[in-house]
């Protein structure tokens, strides 16, 4: 038996009636993040958003409660990554780096390499790794600015 023979086979209803309520959930976020960059025609800025259920684009962090974030064309980000993006200390494209090509947390770095933040943090003061401090926040680790992050992170795993 091949391949495709195993996978030919017929749904149930109750996995048809799932399929259908999982796409119309992804055309629902869709349209809601389409409405989003369409209000950015009126407000070329951004503007605040709700943030409840959110996560920030750059360091993150889930947004809970009555908490408010900001949305621009670089996406959804929370109250201090916004002013570090408004004072020039993050580049505002960083934002949705999801895959962290161009830079992480050091929260995320540290969870990723099953360390302490704090020994991330004391390189960063060190100076062995360069990062950029996001006020109330973590420190952001860019990879233009650490061409030898990949020979310092082998020696802390």
């Amino acid at each position: 038996m091949n391949d495709n023979e195993q996978l030919k086979r017929r749904f149930t209803d109750d996995e048809r009636s799932r399929l259908v309520d999982y796409f119309s959930l992804l055309i629902e976020i869709d349209q809601q993040e389409k409405a989003r960059y369409a209000k950015l025609k009126d407000s070329p800025q951004g503007y605040p958003m709700d943030g409840e259920g959110h996560q920030c684009g750059l360091c993150f962090k889930p947004i809970h409660g009555d908490t408010s974030g900001w949305f621009d064309k670089w996406g959804f980000k929370c109250s201090n990554c916004q002013d570090a993006v408004n004072r020039r200390k993050i580049p505002g494209s960083l934002c949705g780096d999801y895959s962290h090509e161009k830079s992480i947390p050091d929260t995320v770095l540290a969870s990723k390499l099953n360390i302490s933040v704090w020994t991330v943090r004391m390189k960063i003061k060190g100076g062995e790794i360069s990062g950029r401090r996001i006020p109330g926040g973590p420190y952001i680790i860019l990879r233009k600015d650490n061409p030898t992050l990949a020979k310092v992170l082998s020696s802390l795993a």
